[in-house]
């Protein structure tokens, strides 16, 4: 054995000495910070396992829909189970909205499903609508106008962090729906467009 190859070793041993000091340390030092899984609990909590989500979860929510009705937005009430955050909850009102029967009358909502939902940090939604390619929706500008702003109104008015709306065809930009109004620019809520 070499001088070299000894002085190699020794430097070998005390990386791995310096490591396993690191570490047993830092083990400790968890030990000392979490609690001992074999303490006795308080007898009211014996027995008891803990939620894996709150019981309000389960409840249902009653969200604002809208919907296209003889040229104006009419607005409806629908029943969503509640979720943990907004993006969950307004692509549940969406949902809703797309596969209620009030919704099956208008020639536009018809022929979408909801793909996606989300949202960004600055308020805008982003609202990716399935259509199939080989099906074109056949409405008129009016419908298709209503049907957009139905959406765009539901989750701006029922979600007080989604300020705007981007609509996605298939997951890709598109330049219209159904032909007639363009899709590239965002959507702000239209309250005007509603039924007193």
């Amino acid at each position: 054995m070499t001088d070299r190859s000894i002085r190699d070793n020794r430097m070998l041993f005390i990386l791995i000495a310096g490591i396993a000091f690191l570490a047993a340390a830092g083990g400790g030092y968890l030990w000392m910070r979490t609690p001992a899984l074999d303490r006795k609990q308080p007898a009211a909590e014996q027995g008891m396992q803990s939620p894996v989500q709150p019981a309000s979860w389960n409840e249902l929510l009653t969200v604002t829909v809208y919907y296209p009705v003889s040229g104006k937005l009419v607005a409806g009430t629908a029943s969503v189970k509640r979720q943990p955050d907004t993006q969950a909850q307004a692509r549940e009102a969406l949902d809703a909205e797309l596969n209620d029967q009030r919704a099956a009358q208008t020639a536009v909502f018809r022929d979408i499903k909801l793909k996606a939902f989300y949202y960004d940090n600055q308020g805008t939604a982003y609202i990716d609508l399935a259509l199939s390619p080989q099906r074109e929706i056949s409405a008129s500008a009016g419908e298709e106008f209503l049907a957009l702003y139905a959406m765009v109104n539901t989750v701006t008015q029922d979600f007080d962090e989604i300020k705007e709306v981007r609509f996605l065809v298939n997951g890709r930009e598109a330049q219209t729906l159904a032909g007639h109004v363009d899709l590239s620019r965002k959507f702000t809520k239209r309250m005007d467009l509603v039924q007193q």
